[in-house]
């Protein structure tokens, strides 16, 4: 089959289409024929190992090739022991953390879930790793009640674009997203009441209950005035790319500022679960939860496709064609 290897640390440059071994479902597992799969940030931190606590656990080098890619949707081809409440034929969307981005993919009972005939596959692919976070992040870590007030910052990328939505979905009263002026006018169109340049002197002054931080740009001393009386900030990132912690430094100082100035504040990483999947998945197919593609590419293009995740100015999720 065909897949997207790397085979030493680096570039994009370093990825390459090759020739890989059909894998085999276990028990528990199902594999999959993959039609589309999307690309994160964990993707690019993945091929570069960087930051290096990337490779910890044994992942210093690359031993062999390891095939990229973490969120995929397709179809079940194969099935191993004890897996009895999917079949052939039948249509999921998976979060896999590597080997996604191949033409054949093994999942695990806890890392897929059915889709609807109806809902496309790139929209499926586009919508596991960042679809979990921004669900986790609200509903888990945030508590988000009905008629709360919502600000996502950092709105427009992967996480950020479906935190607008779920927040609508999950009750709230009023969401309101910061990001770049180019890119209001989409997330009005999903459900933002008031879309806020992150460069302009004109930004929000709440009162909200929840923010939502995917990029933490601004210190929590200066989110901490657009708080309401019980507000609480989750952090899901940051751009820090440090080699050591990367976006882990400004998690880090977030944790020390909240102490200080007395911010309710949580940290999260997402919980791969079926749960949550079939959750993310019934949303797609009801209409509620519409991810927004930037651009598609074929699997020949993963070098292009990677160089244009790695600017950071993506709006919503980038789609490869894989089979």
């Amino acid at each position: 089959m065909k897949a997207v290897t790397f085979a030493a640390y680096g570039g994009p440059e370093h990825l390459q289409i090759a020739d890989a071994p059909l894998p085999e479902p276990g028990p528990g597992q199902v594999r999959i024929h993959v039609a589309a799969a999307s690309l994160n940030a964990f993707d690019w931190h993945q091929y570069r190992g960087l930051p290096y606590l990337v490779r910890m656990g044994g992942n210093w080098s690359v031993k062999e090739p390891r095939i990229l890619g973490a969120d995929i949707a397709g179809t079940v081809d194969a099935v191993g022991a004890d897996v009895t409440h999917v079949a052939p034929g039948d249509r999921v969307l998976a979060e896999i953390s590597l080997g996604g981005f191949a033409e054949y993919a093994i999942a695990s009972a806890s890392q897929f879930a059915p889709i609807a005939p109806d809902v496309p596959f790139d929209a499926a692919a586009a919508i596991p790793m960042a679809g979990l976070t921004a669900l986790q992040a609200l509903r888990d870590f945030a508590k988000v009640e009905p008629g709360e007030r919502v600000l996502v910052w950092g709105a427009s990328g992967g996480v950020g674009h479906l935190a607008v939505q779920i927040a609508r979905i999950l009750g709230a009263a009023r969401v309101d997203a910061v990001a770049s002026a180019r890119n209001a006018q989409m997330l009005r169109d999903i459900g933002a009441d008031t879309a806020f340049d992150y460069a302009s002197t004109a930004l929000p002054t709440g009162p909200y209950d929840v923010i939502i931080d995917t990029v933490s740009t601004r210190g929590l001393r200066h989110l901490k005035p657009l708080l309401s009386e019980r507000g609480r900030v989750v952090t899901l990132g940051g751009l820090a790319n440090g080699k050591i912690l990367g976006p882990g430094r400004d998690i880090l100082g977030r944790i020390i500022w909240a102490k200080l100035v007395g911010v309710r504040h949580e940290k999260m990483l997402a919980n791969i679960n079926a749960k949550d999947l079939e959750w993310l998945a019934s949303r797609l197919a009801d209409g509620s939860l519409t991810p927004v593609i930037q651009r598609t590419f074929a699997l020949e293009e993963i070098a292009d496709a990677c160089r244009v995740l790695e600017d950071g100015h993506v709006a919503g999720k980038l789609v490869l064609h894989v089979s």
